[in-house]
């Protein structure tokens, strides 16, 4: 890869799509699909906000912060954890 596409690659302009590839496993497709239905978004989107969400969950922990998730109306918070 020239040097060129590398720095692009790097730091995408806002709102520029990078064509990327990825193998999921049947498991992690299936995950996708229902994200997908669930929210309404495209395979793209759905992707996209994952990624953003795992960046930020790293940025927590690594920062020694800690997630929880409330799974429903008044239940106890439970810690999340990456392994």
């Amino acid at each position: 890869m020239a040097a060129t596409e590398a720095r692009r690659e790097e730091s995408p302009e806002q709102g520029r799509l990078v064509r990327v590839t990825v193998n999921l496993t049947e498991r992690t497709y299936r995950a996708l699909l229902r994200s997908v239905e669930i929210t309404g978004h495209n395979k793209t989107d759905t992707i996209n906000r994952a990624l953003h969400v795992n960046a930020w969950m790293e940025d927590v922990l690594r920062a020694g912060g800690n997630i929880y998730v409330e799974e429903t109306p008044g239940a106890e918070l439970q810690k999340i954890k990456i392994i």
